[in-house]
């Protein structure tokens, strides 16, 4: 859409480009157009910073597409600028994607330099995971930010120094026996509290990738905030609410204090139900509320 000036002195917003035409003996409107329908791209949905894929469902001819994302969002009047392009090289090497394993160079957080490593996940948003060669790891970087190095690809990385960086903070590099499939709880972004799910994916810096059963998804997950649920026992060394599970049991009815929402206050109530295999209890508590998946740290016997 354009804005209009007319000679009249009138002002009008938003006009749709079939409803002007040139008066210069120009053509009506957005000319040679640098995305087609139905080709695939990467799109900043609402201009936000991270790019998700889909295809061109429409040219405005006004400079902005309409736009159908891979995930089954749509948006329309997305400007130009937005956008990228999916397929194909991009000139210097750049790729609008990349393989898992693929040898690259990245801008390590957005700066100017270009850094060698390889591609640990192609996270399908556009982003992907980067292991340096330094040793560093990236997540989430731009597609733009990344060429790669194969088949003649940019830059030679050859002694390429990386200013020095801490890498010594990865907590389990594998000794856990964690395994892809396995029925795990894991501390959903790190807080307090634990829920269940599956291993979906091992990676190679000893983290893991978590489908939880509520339908949430988490990459990324350290190892110590995880907790195998098959009976399987984690060996790296780590403090775990279930260690001493036996010592804090509790049936149906039994009447109990426990800290509600995690708190420091204890509140009187009652199990409500029997405890499940992740030792959890939901709580009716004397004052009317309920409670569920009540870890038994946070729980104690009255008398």
């Amino acid at each position: 859409t354009y804005d209009i000036d007319y000679d009249d002195g009138e002002k009008e917003a938003s006009v749709r480009v079939d409803f002007i035409r040139a008066l210069d003996g120009g053509g009506s409107g957005g000319g040679g157009s640098s995305f087609r329908e139905g080709e695939k791209v990467e799109a900043r949905y609402r201009g936000k910073a991270r790019y998700y894929p889909g295809r061109i469902n429409r040219d405005n001819r006004d400079g902005t597409y309409d736009i159908d994302y891979d995930d089954g969002e749509k948006e329309t009047d997305v400007q130009e600028k937005y956008i990228k392009a999916r397929e194909g090289l991009e000139g210097d090497g750049r790729r609008s994607s990349f393989r898992e394993g693929e040898k690259v160079e990245a801008r390590y957080r957005g700066k100017a330099r270009y850094y060698p490593g390889r591609i640990n996940r192609d996270n399908r948003d556009g982003t992907y995971d980067i292991d340096y060669d330094d040793g560093e790891k990236e997540r989430g970087v731009q597609g733009e930010l990344i060429k790669s190095m194969e088949g003649g690809g940019g830059g030679g990385g050859g002694g390429l120094a990386t200013p020095s960086r801490p890498t010594s903070a990865r907590p389990g590099s594998g000794r856990s026996g964690l395994r892809e499939g396995m029925k795990v709880n894991a501390r959903y972004r790190g807080k307090q509290r634990m829920y269940p799910g599956r291993i979906a994916r091992a990676n190679f810096d000893g983290t893991y990738d978590i489908d939880y059963d509520d339908g949430e998804k988490e990459i990324g997950v350290r190892e110590d905030l995880i907790q195998p649920l098959d009976g399987f026992s984690v060996t790296s060394p780590r403090v775990s609410p279930r260690s001493n599970r036996s010592a804090r049991s509790f049936q149906r009815g039994d009447k109990i204090e426990a800290k509600y929402r995690g708190k420091a206050r204890y509140y009187s109530g009652r199990i409500a139900g029997p405890g499940r295999r992740d030792g959890t209890y939901d709580i009716d508590y004397d004052d009317g509320e309920k409670e569920v998946d009540v870890i038994a740290e946070y729980i104690r016997h009255l008398g």
